[in-house]
């Protein structure tokens, strides 16, 4: 699909994002005359570590994870992305192969634009480039946050914020359903479908209750106060 037949909605979306965010309109609407949409089904892969890295590519519509396979056959979740984000935006500017495997957690949309003219946009304008960098380097900040949450939380804590991030109400009961399935949220979690189930029943005692893909908060301030610090 061109990407010039983009939906208002998907405009909005690319405008939000942190790398075409820092464009003019002008720029963005060049950018969009050369993009094209890709449609993948869940569990697809949008690029494999190791091939060149040409592209880079923004979510329209769900969910993708970036994963690094190991020498030693492990197999390492980085980090998850969704609607807005940008992928592989580094790796390409830079010509270098990509570091790690893109694949789809949903139905996944996403514009697929050439490093080559995204670097075009750039070098033309000082400042589109001044802000491009602040962007990324803003995302890259962001990662390492993750990447420390990840070390100094519990798999409890960081279950309860994932929950209160769904969360639309600030007070009171609610009943969310889960944006996508519970291996894949374990892994975001960095944990293992098995923990992440034993997690789930402790949190029961909270108020928590697991229905599947849905779930029911009965006290939102019994979760934030799970959120806050270890439960005893």
């Amino acid at each position: 699909m061109d990407a010039t037949f983009l939906s208002e909605q998907d405009r909005d979306v690319l405008r939000q994002s942190v790398l075409c965010g820092a464009m003019s309109e002008e720029e963005l609407s060049g950018l969009l005359a050369s993009g094209v949409v890709k449609t993948l089904d869940r569990l697809d892969y949008l690029f494999l570590q190791g091939d060149p890295a040409v592209d880079l590519y923004l979510i329209l519509e769900g969910s993708a994870q970036i994963a690094r396979d190991g020498k030693d056959g492990s197999h390492t979740l980085i980090a998850v992305f969704e609607k807005g984000d940008s992928l592989a935006e580094v790796a390409a500017l830079v010509g270098k192969p990509y570091p790690a495997s893109a694949q789809a957690m949903t139905k996944l949309r996403v514009l697929c634009i050439r490093a080559a003219l995204v670097l075009d946009v750039m070098q033309s304008n000082r400042n589109t480039l001044a802000r491009t960098l602040a962007a990324l380097h803003y995302k890259l900040h962001v990662l390492v946050d993750e990447v420390e949450v990840l070390k100094t939380t519990t798999i409890r804590e960081r279950l309860a914020v994932f929950l209160l991030d769904l969360v639309t109400v600030k007070e009171g009961s609610t009943e969310i359903t889960l944006p996508y399935s519970k291996s894949m949220i374990a892994a975001k979690l960095g944990t293992s479908p098995q923990q992440l189930s034993r997690i789930f029943n402790e949190l029961k005692k909270h108020g928590v209750i697991n229905k599947g893909q849905r779930i029911q908060i009965d006290d939102i301030a019994r979760l934030r106060d799970v959120a806050a610090r270890p439960c005893a």
